[in-house]
Parts: structure tokens; C-alpha cells; sequence
């Protein structure tokens, strides 16, 4: 008797804290499997500005973002190899600032520009990369 009043006493504790880990929202659990799901990505070359929206009653999530260079072939239309070359760059406010101008908003616009990121690679060419999702609730 001692034993399953320890493992019933250890399900309830278990439940309570799942439900006060997602605020007793069932719905958290369902965005976030959403947000696993269906995802989208967007860039903007340097100087250009990157629009997110979602569409009505959803809001904007930001999963990932880099300003820099990770590959040769995104935005390199007429630009020198030289230009395209330094492919591990990334600027490590990226995240942060894009999220802080998107986040649990409908639609934003972030400009793709050395002065909202800082300059991680001099003389490179960059562009701004995000991944989001659009969430029904907002916490």
C-alpha cells in the first residue's frame, strides 16, 4: 500500500507540474507541435528589408535568424568571388534582434543592414536569414 500511494502521489506531482510548466494552457503543447511542423523561412540581401507576417489571429515566433554569409549561392548576383567567399559568418546578435522587433507580432519588417546587425565579415556580402512560425496564442 505504501508503495502505490508513492507512485500515485509521484503521478499527480508529475501532472501538476506539467500543467503549471505550460500555464495550464492545453493549447501551448498544440503551437508548439505547430510550430515543429510548418515553419518558414525568408531571406533578404544586404540593404534590402526582410516583411514576416502571419496571417489573422496568429502571431509570429522567431526559431532562428543569422545576418552573415553561410553559403556562396544565396544573394550573390553579380558580385565578385571575393565577396562571396567567407562563408562562416554570423552575427551573434542576429537572434535576439530579430526577435525583438517580431516576436508575438502579426507582421515586421527588419532591415537587412550592417547598422541593425554590426558588420561580422568586412568586405563580405550578407544577407539576413529567418526561420519562424505563427502561433494561435501568444505567451
Amino acid at each position: 500500500m505504501g508503495f502505490l500511494s508513492f507512485c500515485l502521489t509521484m503521478i499527480l506531482l508529475n501532472s501538476s507540474l506539467l500543467i503549471s510548466a505550460n500555464g495550464g494552457h492545453g493549447h501551448d503543447h498544440d503551437d508548439y507541435e505547430h510550430c515543429r511542423r510548418s515553419t518558414n523561412s525568408v531571406t533578404a540581401c544586404e540593404g534590402s528589408v526582410l516583411r514576416l507576417s502571419c496571417p489573422g489571429h496568429t502571431k509570429i515566433k522567431i526559431l532562428a535568424a543569422n545576418y552573415g554569409r553561410t553559403d556562396k549561392k544565396t544573394c550573390n548576383i553579380n558580385l565578385s568571388p571575393r565577396q562571396v567567399r567567407n562563408t562562416n559568418c554570423r552575427s551573434s546578435n542576429s537572434l535576439p534582434r530579430v526577435s525583438a522587433r517580431c516576436d508575438g507580432r502579426e507582421s515586421c519588417y527588419v532591415p537587412a543592414t550592417n547598422g541593425v546587425f554590426s558588420d561580422p565579415c568586412p568586405r563580405t556580402y550578407k544577407y539576413l536569414t529567418v526561420k519562424y512560425c505563427c502561433r494561435r496564442r501568444w505567451s
